[in-house]
């Protein structure tokens, strides 16, 4: 082990052990060159496999860029040990937090469904990557209560062939078959076991068997919990769900369950009016509505000017033209020149035009105006970089998940999410990430209610079913990439015969 106030590599201090394992150890350090706190990874040498488990850890995390999973920062080998340094998450593991008491079912949903975007992520990258050693103790939860996805020493891309390691209780039967091709079906298994573990406070059993029967005869879990982790805990894969996709959704209809029950008689609200406006009537506005009236009826207006969850043209003529009436109360007159900028930026590509409006944005209302701008600006540069685009983004998810629930919140994510559209150079990896992020959104909203929001009840709905459209558009879009992919694939092969 290494001592506190040792110097490694000329560069990193250690500050204290943070994890012990069989053989390897994880620390916090000081990066005297910048004077920022890192973990660092120290795994002996001498261990079976040592090279090879650093190589994949080193390479999974060389191409992963989630606000969820820390970042590679170095890594170096002296005459004792390999070290993996990567960004510091302060905070203590899922196996800690839940050990002997369990969690409730609300946080342990939500701390799956982040779990699951992730994994989302992770199988729909260019290169597809399977995590394999999901379990509590590999998932650190930060100050705000985020899960983090640690330790990549056994990832691995879909179908290839690996070492049969993992952690017995979590890992499926056919990750000890060395001669199993292992898709996104072992990951499926890892998260319910994981799942069941923090409801539980318990270590699953090594059988996997008895831990699917401990599973049904559970008193903890619902009937729609046992059920999910039932499937998702099959002995025979191709019982479990197909994937993270299929997972997230079924997660997001437990979580849906309280609120379908809570508002199972739906009241039907009447529409106070129509309001119609044109860039030649702005002038007629002032004496029809003021105020609040205006925000309300051009809400429900701009609300039938939607297609896909995206609004239309003529959404976009009507918001621009009241804005310029000067009417709006200045809450409703921000949400809606954030709308037009984003409109600008994402539909018609006019970053000019997009920065201008971003400018006109409250810092206090929305502090990440200045990156939105930032992204414009790069857009119209000769020698736009894609991935500096997808690092300013990447961190405005994280900035934006830690933020407490609110209309402009949403409103923020829907907008980070057409980031990973546009700036990913893989179509499948962008997209993949976008649905993370809306399905994200979908799911806290959906914890929330009009009061909590600050919102009226139809400006709830609205935004509400904007995100299932969203999310119901860019998954058919996914599911054609990948029957694209299914093609070519099969073409090579074919060519290859």
């Amino acid at each position: 082990m290494l001592e506190k106030g040792q110097t490694v590599n000329k560069r990193y201090e250690i500050v204290n052990l943070i994890a012990k394992g069989g053989t390897s150890c994880v620390y916090l350090v000081l990066d005297k060159h910048i004077g920022r706190m890192l973990a660092m990874k120290a795994m002996e040498r001498s261990s079976v496999g040592a090279f090879y488990f650093a190589r994949s850890e080193i390479e999974a995390l060389r191409r992963v860029r989630y606000p969820l999973i820390p970042a590679i920062w170095d890594a170096f080998y002296d005459s004792r040990n390999i070290y993996i340094v990567s960004e510091y998450v302060k905070g203590d593991s899922l196996g800690t937090l839940c050990k002997a008491k369990g969690m409730g079912r609300a946080q342990s949903l939500m701390i799956a469904q982040h779990i699951c975007s992730a994994l989302l992520y992770l199988h729909g990258m260019k290169q597809p990557m399977l995590y394999l050693d999901l379990k509590p103790d590999n998932i650190i939860i930060d100050e705000e209560g985020l899960p983090h996805l640690v330790d990549f020493g056994i990832a691995g891309c879909l179908a290839g062939h690996h070492i049969p390691v993992g952690t017995i209780g979590y890992s499926p039967p056919e990750q000890y078959d060395k001669n199993a091709s292992l898709d996104a079906r072992a990951d499926v298994f890892a998260l319910g076991m994981t799942y069941y573990a923090i409801r539980s406070g318990t270590i699953p059993d090594p059988d996997p068997e008895e831990a699917i029967r401990d599973i049904k005869h559970s008193k903890i879990l619902s009937q729609s919990e046992k059920s999910f982790l039932v499937k998702c805990c099959s002995l025979s894969k191709e019982e479990r769900y197909s994937g993270a996709y299929e997972v997230l959704k079924q997660i997001r209809h437990i979580r849906s369950i309280p609120q379908k029950i809570k508002k199972s008689i739906e009241i039907t609200i009447t529409a106070a009016g129509v309001l119609v406006l044109s860039y030649c009537a702005t002038a007629r506005i002032h004496g029809y509505i003021k105020e609040k009236g205006a925000a309300k009826l051009l809400y429900e207006k701009t609300a039938e000017c939607m297609k896909d969850g995206e609004y239309t043209p003529e959404g976009i003529r009507l918001i621009r033209s009241a804005i310029a009436s000067n009417v709006l109360p200045e809450d409703c007159e921000q949400d809606f020149i954030f709308e037009v900028a984003a409109n600008s930026m994402f539909v018609e590509h006019d970053y000019k035009t997009a920065a201008l409006y971003f400018s006109k944005l409250d810092p206090h209302e929305y502090p990440d105006a200045n990156d939105y701008i930032n992204l414009c600006n790069m857009q119209n540069r000769f020698d736009f970089e894609r991935e500096e685009a997808a690092d300013i983004t990447g961190r405005l998810f994280g900035a934006t998940l830690k933020r407490r629930p609110s209309k402009q919140k949403y409103e923020t994510l829907i907008f980070i999410a057409g980031c990973y559209e546009n700036y990913e150079y893989d179509e499948a990896e962008g997209l993949s990430k976008s649905i993370a992020v809306i399905g994200t959104a979908r799911e806290e909203i959906a914890g929330e209610s009009a009061k909590s929001l600050s919102v009226t009840e139809d400006e709830y709905k609205g935004l509400c079913s904007r995100l299932d459209e969203l999310l119901e558009v860019k998954e058919a879009r996914m599911k054609i990439i990948y029957k694209q992919t299914r093609r070519e694939k099969n073409g090579e092969k074919d060519n290859n015969t």
